[in-house]
């Protein structure tokens, strides 16, 4: 029985994993078919930055509810539902002409994926030891970013060149479905397991009492920004904007910057499970933040305001931009660590609320700023932007790292709980 149990405690979390990996292909999937949207559309750069921060609209106050619900009733049944959620969005983003039903489409994929973090953080905390919860999440932040370097680099790059935008995603989104169904089914044969979220979820406990916990601490809140300003290089830059930079700065094909861009992904994958090795060794995760954030701000600053560096160095750059940036992932640690056990998910989830507001403003406002920078050039019937009004656009990013920079001075690390 304990055989049986231990492997569907696996199958679950590779499952989770799965979702998680997927649902980042969908999410940064925008960013190699800028063009294309346009053209489909008949949209500028700031339409396209909304028509994709859809995702954002939904994300974001999502996750406040899914911590509260997981914290509450636990974690498992909630994934299937999410998993069809995604699939039926992305069909419904690829098949249509217009673009409010797109956009819908778009919002449905964002609320299916709401789930996926949070429950990859809830399953690694309450089933699986405390040595084996920062290489699992590690691991499985290193999924993700694969997927995130699939969707934002030359793989979904080349495939949409070759097949054409519509039917990659309709693809993907039927794979969705099925592994929503996958998923579904093996949790009706997890009978054994229910005692597992019988333990650990909170059915005796008022629904908003972990959330007034987690709000009211200074920290918490000082924590989430910082994160967010540290985080929208990778969501406005690589997510969306910096193949087209890269494009238009390095003069390179769109299959070039594509990987280039995938390096930052890349960067992330090798950089999640080391900046936690790092953050171990220091002893303090306010420290090592820092160092990431100055090393993330001098590869970004040169890539951005020096295009005439070679595309080759730029490859390691952006992989640099990558690697530092993930140390980004210290911040759900401390959040974590700020606030008790009990509402592991709900801090979890309110830093990530936090973020995600913040990355969908973040997107618009860099293709707004393209916008009203943009010197009228239309290039086969689009706009065309220039390397000066990206650098003018995408000028915000920098900016925000340095304040996450100045932000982690003012958090009161808590020594205890990170020894626990």
């Amino acid at each position: 029985m304990k055989k049986h149990s231990s492997f569907l405690k696996w199958l679950i979390w590779g499952l989770a994993a799965t979702f998680y990996f997927y649902e980042f292909v969908l999410r940064v999937s925008p960013s190699v078919m800028v063009s294309e949207l346009m053209e489909s559309f008949g949209i500028t750069a700031s339409t396209v930055g909304i028509l994709s921060a859809f995702y954002l609209y939904a994300y974001a106050p999502m996750q406040i509810p899914v911590g509260i619900v997981m914290d509450h009733f636990g974690v498992k049944k909630v994934l299937s539902i999410a998993s069809l959620i995604c699939g039926i969005g992305a069909v419904l983003f690829a098949a249509t002409n217009y673009l409010s039903i797109a956009s819908f489409g778009r919002f449905l994929i964002g609320t299916g994926s709401a789930f996926a973090f949070i429950a990859m953080i809830y399953i690694t905390s309450h089933w699986f030891s405390l040595k084996k919860r920062a290489f699992l999440i590690g691991i499985a932040n290193s999924l993700a970013m694969l997927g995130a370097s699939a969707g934002a680099g030359g793989p979904l790059s080349v495939l949409i060149k070759n097949f054409g935008w519509q039917r990659i995603i309709t693809i993907l989104g039927f794979f969705g479905i099925f592994l929503g169904v996958v998923i579904y089914i093996v949790f009706k044969f997890d009978n054994k397991d229910e005692r597992v979220e019988e333990k650990t979820a909170q059915k005796d406990t008022h629904i908003f009492k972990n959330l007034q916990k987690v709000i009211s601490k200074k920290n918490t809140w000082i924590n989430s920004f910082a994160a967010l300003f540290f985080y929208i290089t990778t969501t406005a830059f690589g997510g969306l904007w910096g193949l087209s930079f890269v494009q238009t700065a390095y003069d390179v094909s769109k299959d070039v910057a594509g990987y280039a861009i995938s390096m930052i992904f890349l960067g992330w994958l090798i950089g999640g499970p080391l900046m936690g090795l790092i953050s171990d060794l220091i002893g303090k995760r306010t420290t090592t933040i820092r160092i990431g954030i100055i090393g993330a701000l001098i590869c970004l600053f040169i890539v951005i305001y020096f295009p005439v560096v070679h595309i080759y160095a730029v490859y390691g750059l952006l992989f640099l931009l990558g690697l530092f940036s993930s140390a980004e992932l210290l911040n759900f640690s401390l959040a974590i660590e700020l606030n008790s056990f009990r509402a592991k998910a709900t801090a979890a989830a309110f830093t990530n609320f936090v973020i995600s507001c913040g990355d969908a403003a973040s997107q618009y406002i860099v293709g707004f700023l393209l916008d009203n920078t943009w010197s009228g050039k239309i290039v086969e019937g689009i706009r065309y932007y220039g390397t000066r009004e990206y650098q003018i656009a995408l000028s915000i990013l920098p900016a925000a790292m340095i304040i996450a920079f100045f932000l982690m001075f003012f958090i009161k690390e808590n020594k205890v709980a990170i020894e626990a």
